[in-house]
C-alpha cells in the first residue's frame, strides 16, 4: 500500500499559495472596515474567517478538525469579534480624539480629514489582525503537516 508522502517542498508550496490568499482576505477585511457601514466590518470579518479557515485546509489538503478544536474555533470567533468591534472603537472614538489634542487647527475639521485618517487607521488595523489569525491558521496547518510526515 503507497503511502501519500508530502515533501517539504510541498508544504513550502501550500505555505506560500495559503499566505497570498490570507493577504487577500485581509485587504478585503480592511476595506470593509474602511467603509462607514455600522455593523459591516464585523459581519464580513466572521464571513471572512470562515472562509479563510476552509480555503487554507482545502490547500493543505486536510480537515478542520485536524487542526483545530472546538475550543480554537471559539476563540478565534472571539478574537474575529473583538478586534472588528475595537478597530471600529479605535477608528471612531479614539483616533478623533487624538486627534483633536495633538492638532487643535480647526482648518482640519473643515476638510473631514479627522474621519478620513480614522477610517484609514480603522482599516489598517482589521488588516494586521485579519493577517495575523490567517497566517496563525495557516502556522497550524503546516506544523500539521510537518508532524503528520515525520510518522
Amino acid at each position: 500500500m503507497a503511502q501519500n508522502l508530502v515533501t517539504q517542498d510541498d508544504i513550502n508550496q501550500k505555505e506560500q499559495t495559503a499566505r497570498e490568499l490570507v493577504k487577500k482576505k485581509a485587504r478585503i477585511s480592511s476595506l470593509a472596515a474602511a467603509l462607514p457601514i455600522p455593523f459591516l466590518d464585523i459581519g464580513t470579518d466572521m464571513k471572512l474567517m470562515n472562509d479563510i479557515t476552509d480555503e487554507i485546509e482545502d490547500v493543505f489538503g486536510i480537515d478542520h478538525a485536524d487542526v483545530v478544536s472546538t475550543s480554537d474555533d471559539f476563540a478565534v470567533r472571539a478574537a474575529v469579534t473583538a478586534t472588528s468591534m475595537g478597530s471600529e472603537f479605535i477608528a471612531k472614538r479614539v483616533t478623533p480624539y487624538i486627534f483633536s489634542k495633538v492638532i487643535k487647527g480647526v482648518k482640519f475639521k473643515r476638510f473631514n480629514i479627522v474621519n478620513i485618517i480614522s477610517l484609514v487607521v480603522g482599516a489598517v488595523i482589521s488588516y494586521v489582525l485579519m493577517k495575523k489569525l490567517g497566517d496563525n491558521h495557516v502556522d497550524k496547518c503546516v506544523q500539521y503537516l510537518k508532524e503528520k510526515e515525520s510518522l
